[in-house]
């Protein structure tokens, strides 16, 4: 599970101007997501903190963390199942795409006749 910069800066006392300054220069591995957040996987975060920050330490009190890997579960199923099925439509059209040669060459062989 990734931290935000807030939760990075939370679970190792640092700032979020420091942890993003060692993303972009390279100390850390930071990904953004698509509404532009960085986040920062917790082993990463220990590279920068020398006391080794608690990596439940971000967490607010009372998370419950199984339910939230239930979730977290959950959503990748559902994923793989939206990209399977838009694999198999892809699929279905690029067989169609295929057959449109073979008609259009018969069509043409019929009318050189």
């Amino acid at each position: 599970m990734s931290y935000t910069l807030a939760a990075a800066a939370t679970a190792t006392g640092l700032s979020k101007t420091t942890i993003l300054k060692a993303i972009k220069n390279g100390t850390i591995i930071g990904t953004k997501d698509e509404l532009g957040e960085w986040h920062v996987e917790p082993a990463d975060l220990h590279l920068l903190d020398p006391n080794g920050a608690d990596s439940d330490a971000a967490l607010p009190e009372g998370t419950d963390v199984e339910a939230l890997g239930a979730q977290i579960e959950a959503l990748l199923r559902q994923a793989g199942d939206r990209l399977r099925r838009q694999l198999d439509e892809v699929r279905r059209g690029h067989d169609d795409v295929q057959d449109e040669p073979e008609f259009a060459l018969a069509d043409e062989h019929e009318q050189l006749r």
